[in-house]
């Protein structure tokens, strides 16, 4: 199955699947909206409020000499506390959890096994194994970047199955699932980038509709309604198409890849365990 059959089928998947692809990611969506207010309410407002000191001390010279010692007092008073920042950080790895769960419902859907929006928290069953998956992913292809940047490149596309391969084989070490992904990947790099580039288009619309959204939530200021449309403004509107279209259109390269189930590497076959 080539890109364009894949887009459409995924097209069609938006149309006709139950639960719906749209309703599904709308839901995602709010709850990662939800918790980037509750990020910005414990470390996004001392954001804010550096920005106010930059302006009130004149950063850019414009109000003559700067205090040292009232300037690093009030950076310090505006920086976050260790605590808000481990609860931020556990925030953003809910957030991750949230969006492996939508792999695995767009796995699913696209095998055309039963799914549900409860598919959303299926990823904290295997919490720390997803966890690790991405601490070596980072780790492998931050060594890889340190010989250039074109190996660092190689080695996202070369580990970019191995969450699909967890997810749907979770008895599979992280490790197993990087090197499984690599023999996948062998002659498929430039084919998956070539599918990137396809996408580029509709990544663009959402990134200006993005900035567009967190350029009125600047406007008006640290509150609650401004959050709201810098969360879920004209980019989240956006991507309540572009999130399952594209994640459905991955998965089902993930699909295609795998279907050789004699050369997948395991000797009774390729048996999904969503």
């Amino acid at each position: 199955m080539d890109r364009k059959q894949l887009k459409a089928q995924s097209k069609n998947l938006i149309r006709t699947a139950q639960p719906k692809p749209v309703v599904t990611a709308i839901i995602y969506l709010l709850i990662v909206a939800v918790l980037g207010f509750l990020s910005y309410k414990l470390v996004g407002g001392s954001t804010f409020e550096l920005q106010s000191i930059y302006e009130q001390f004149g950063i850019d010279g414009a109000y003559g000499s700067i205090d040292p010692d009232q300037f690093a007092y009030a950076i310090e008073q505006a920086m976050p506390s260790p605590g808000a920042a481990l609860l931020n950080l556990a925030v953003s790895i809910v957030a991750l959890m949230i969006g492996a769960g939508f792999t695995i419902y767009c796995l699913r859907t696209v095998r055309g096994m039963e799914a549900s929006y409860w598919n959303l928290f299926d990823a904290f069953g295997m919490f720390f194994r997803v966890i690790w998956l991405y601490i070596l992913e980072g780790i492998f292809i931050f060594l890889w970047s340190l010989l250039l940047l074109v190996p660092g490149i190689i080695a996202m596309y070369r580990y970019r199955m191995a969450l699909y391969l967890l997810l749907e084989h979770p008895e599979m070490s992280a490790l197993q699932c990087i090197s499984e992904s690599k023999r996948l990947m062998v002659g498929h790099k430039g084919e998956l980038f070539w599918m990137d580039i396809t996408f580029f288009g509709w990544a663009l619309l959402v990134g200006i509709a993005d900035s567009i959204s967190e350029w009125l939530a600047g406007a008006m200021g640290p509150s609650i309604i401004a959050q709201i449309i810098g969360v879920v403004g004209f980019g989240v509107l956006g991507q309540f198409f572009v999130l399952p279209y594209m994640d459905l259109t991955y998965a089902g390269y993930y699909v295609e890849l795998t279907k050789p189930k004699a050369d997948a590497g395991f000797a009774d076959g390729w048996t999904p365990e969503l």
